[in-house]
């Protein structure tokens, strides 16, 4: 699912997303963790995706765009339903909202 995303100038730093979506979540609570995918930016801007609670199905993806590695204050945070589209969705506007905040 990630490979068909461009991050533009951001660095894939870590990629522990293995979630397969034709499974059902409490067959592969094992890969949902709260450290699924870290994308770093330049002037200190990361784009962060977990499973919270972590290796619970009932739990939700939760992506976090950060500044300067202030996790108290995301500068934006969504919670995303298990749906592939809705992941990708929220990926794509968290990395046009990075790339605007680096301009």
């Amino acid at each position: 699912m990630l490979n068909n995303i461009d991050f533009g100038v951001g660095s894939i730093v870590y990629n522990e997303f293995h979630i397969d979506f034709d499974k059902k979540l409490d067959e592969q609570e094992d890969s949902l963790t709260e450290d699924l995918l870290q994308v770093e930016y330049p002037n200190n801007y990361l784009i962060d995706l977990g499973w919270y609670p972590e290796c619970s199905s009932k739990g939700n993806f939760v992506l976090n765009v950060i500044y300067n590695y202030n996790w108290e204050k995301p500068v934006l945070k969504k919670v995303v339903v298990c749906n592939p589209k809705l992941i990708c969705d929220a990926l794509l506007e968290a990395i046009q909202l990075v790339e605007r905040l680096i301009k």
